[in-house]
């Protein structure tokens, strides 16, 4: 009698099925928050979303808020390497460097509404995540890295005397993208119910608030 000799796939192919798994289970939970928020979904229901089981969802995310903090750490290293390409083409002195960095800042974000939504969605939660784990690690290193370009921004107005900027550099820079970011949670989340509570045009407001930027870092 032939013994059937099972198939051992290589490791390489083994770590593609896996990322896609993983990329299949962060797609489906994606869209259940965007539509219906982080706390009202389940693992079962991201199970069901992804067509897999619930032990596989657990097999790659202790819980349904790692998921939710893998999504978003994912977000803002894109975004971070958007942020690094637009300062990398800026040139002059830093002030005109910050505000060719804001403009370009003020394209990225009307390309990504749906993203925008999602940090919207994702800010409304409290996590029930531990700090030491590989998403909450993923999360504050994508952070970092987004508001370093800032950072060396400011640094270099600082140095030229074309910006005046109050120390600690890292907390102005902080200041200015959390800002940033929660105004353009409300463009993008509230803009037309804005526009008629308020008589504004809500996207200007980006403009505005950039504006505000440069203008209070003046010397």
């Amino acid at each position: 009698m032939t013994a059937v000799r099972s198939e051992v796939r290589p490791p390489v192919e083994n770590a593609r099925l896996r990322a896609r798994r993983r990329a299949d289970l962060l797609a489906a939970a994606r869209a259940l928050f965007l539509a219906h928020g982080v706390d009202a979904v389940t693992v079962e229901q991201i199970a069901d979303h992804a067509a897999v089981t619930r032990r596989t969802v657990y097999r790659y995310f202790p819980s349904r808020d790692h998921l939710a903090l893998a999504i978003e750490a994912e977000i803002l290293e894109r975004w971070a390497g958007l942020a690094e390409q637009a300062a990398q083409a800026l040139a002059g002195d830093g002030a005109q460097r910050l505000a060719g960095y804001l403009g370009r800042v003020e394209a990225l974000v009307d390309g990504a509404a749906e993203e925008i939504g999602f940090t919207r969605v994702f800010d409304a939660t409290a996590l029930g995540v531990r700090e030491d784990c590989a998403e909450a690690a993923a999360y504050a290193a994508a952070i970092r890295r987004l508001q370093a370009p800032l950072v060396g921004i400011l640094r270099t107005g600082a140095a030229d005397g074309s910006l005046a900027v109050p120390e600690p550099v890292e907390l102005t820079a902080a200041t200015i993208a959390n800002g940033y970011l929660a105004l353009a949670q409300r463009v993008h989340g509230r803009g037309e119910a804005i526009t008629g509570e308020q008589g504004v045009v809500a996207r200007d407001m980006l403009t505005a608030y950039a504006a505000l930027i440069r203008r209070g870092l003046r010397p």
